[in-house]
């Protein structure tokens, strides 16, 4: 095994925390990859992006004001109800869904009301936006049910398409699921140690038919991949592709389409920058357009490739740092950490750990515990 199972569930949600942050906040991350090693030839590659990190384009999620942790919220709200019933309870997921919708809800009307103008009313920019949940979205409140069964596909599938469920009336269900479903798939395979980059998208195109949208949208991805395009121009043409233009008016289905586009730009971010998660992340952010929800997918999948141990060291550090040393930190800090130990709870819980509350648990190195196989408890 080259990674440890444990270090890829942190690198997966670690990697979600480093790409939300790091889309907002560039400028915390550039000293922190600014003295690589000078031998390492793509560690040139972090220096030039320094160049062109202040050509910034603002993303549609960035226009809705939302918070500089709603993408890591959301996954540690779901990953928390996982690890509390021991795997996905139905009710207990659909609750703490429904809870943090809640919760978002009230902090987009809190931005509301800042941003209304002296008149009264509101700006045009805050009566655009939309409610509810992008596919990709979905695909990052799901992600820990693909770290909790990735050892068992066709129950991955199953859980998935259930956990879906809660999020159904935002994310529209036929091309959204089955992008929701790959990206699944191809989390399982990388913590499985069964994920080749270079056939990654032709494996995910066999459990596709053909004839769908998604499986048109991803075959685009491998022909762009094959062509070894600029992450940007592979945004350009994915897009074009879901135009309004090019898709006869076509309402839901077109924006459907678009918010998949999310997702087959991960996929294309870490095909083609497979090794490297801290260069895969830095190219996703300086993308005309970089959305919290592009970098957080990508960081997921390369965290789930490459492992936590894969990171930057200060980067591990930053996250690694003890709750009683993130008193008066940021909210965005709090839940990275959070983060970080839920992957290390959840890991617990799937390797067969009854109560991970227990103060034993907390004297225990992680990579110590006991594994048994998924359902076998140890009291």
């Amino acid at each position: 095994m080259r990674y440890s199972l444990l270090s890829r569930f942190q690198g997966t949600l670690a990697g979600v925390s480093l790409g939300s942050q790091l889309t907002r906040s560039p400028e915390k991350f550039i000293s922190s990859v600014a003295s690589p090693r000078a031998t390492h030839q793509k560690a040139q590659t972090l220096l030039n992006l320094k160049k062109h990190q202040s050509v910034r384009y603002p993303s549609d999620r960035e226009e809705e004001g939302l918070t500089a942790t709603d993408e890591e919220s959301l996954v540690a709200q779901m990953t928390s109800s996982l690890i509390r019933c021991q795997g996905l309870e139905r009710v207990d997921w659909d609750r703490s869904g429904q809870e943090w919708q809640q919760q978002n809800q009230q902090r987009k009307q809190s931005s509301t009301e800042q941003e209304r103008d002296n008149s009264g009313r509101l700006s045009e920019k805050s009566g655009k936006r939309r409610c509810g949940l992008s596919v990709g979205e979905v695909a990052l409140a799901t992600l820990p049910i693909a770290l909790y069964f990735h050892d068992q596909p066709d129950r991955l599938q199953q859980e998935v398409q259930d956990g879906i469920q809660v999020w159904q009336h935002s994310a529209p269900a036929a091309v959204g699921e089955q992008a929701i479903l790959s990206f699944s798939h191809a989390i399982a395979l990388a913590l499985k140690e069964e994920l080749d980059q270079t056939r990654l998208i032709p494996n995910l195109l066999k459990h596709l038919d053909p004839e769908s949208d998604w499986h048109q949208q991803l075959q685009q991805v491998q022909r762009l991949a094959e062509q070894r395009v600029s992450l940007e121009t592979a945004r350009e043409q994915l897009l074009k592709s879901s135009n309004p233009v090019h898709r006869n008016g076509i309402g839901v289905r077109e924006q459907v389409d678009r918010e998949t586009t999310a997702i087959a730009l991960a996929f294309y971010g870490f095909v083609s920058t497979p090794h490297e998660p801290a260069i895969a992340l830095w190219r996703t952010v300086e993308i005309a357009g970089a959305s919290p929800i592009v970098t957080a997918l990508t960081g997921a999948l390369s965290g789930a490739y490459n492992s936590f141990s894969s990171f930057p060291l200060s980067w591990q550090l930053q996250l690694k740092t003890t709750a009683s040393e993130a008193q008066g930190t940021t909210e965005g800090v709090k839940f990275s950490r959070e983060l970080l130990q839920q992957a290390t709870e959840l890991f617990a819980v799937w390797s067969g750990v009854y109560n991970t509350a227990n103060p034993l648990w907390e004297k225990i190195a992680p990579t110590q515990a006991v594994a048994a196989a998924n359902g076998m408890r140890i009291r």
